[in-house]
C-alpha cells in the first residue's frame, strides 16, 4: 500500500488524476495501450447522445417509424431525419428523402 502511495504521488500530470480514478494498475495498462499517442475521451453528454442516435438508428432499421421515435425519444421528426440522414448507411439518401416525401416515415 505504502508503495502504491508513493507511486501514485510520482506519476506526472493527467496520469495522476487518472490513476486517481481508475487506479494505477489500469493507468498502466492505458499507458501501454495508448502510449505516445493521443486519447481524446468525449464528453458525457457527446457519448450519451451518440449512443442514443446509434439506438434511434438501430430501432428504425428495426422497422419504427419516424413518428414513433420521436415520441419515444422526445425529439421533433426533424431531428429524427436528420439523425438518420447524417449516420445512416443502410439506406441511401435518395431513398430515405422519397420515403420522407412520401410520408412513410
Amino acid at each position: 500500500m505504502k508503495h502504491t502511495k508513493k507511486l501514485l504521488e510520482n506519476l506526472p500530470g493527467d496520469l495522476k488524476d487518472i490513476a486517481s480514478l481508475i487506479g494505477i494498475e489500469n493507468t498502466f495498462k492505458l499507458v501501454h495501450f495508448r502510449g505516445g499517442s493521443y486519447l481524446i475521451i468525449p464528453k458525457c453528454e457527446g457519448l450519451i447522445k451518440e449512443i442514443r442516435n446509434n439506438k434511434i438508428r438501430e430501432l428504425y432499421d428495426q422497422g419504427l417509424r419516424v413518428r414513433d421515435l420521436s415520441c419515444r425519444f422526445n425529439l421533433t421528426d426533424r431531428t429524427i431525419i436528420s439523425i438518420l440522414k447524417e449516420t445512416s448507411q443502410n439506406i441511401p439518401l435518395p431513398l430515405l428523402e422519397l420515403m420522407e416525401k412520401k410520408g412513410d416515415i
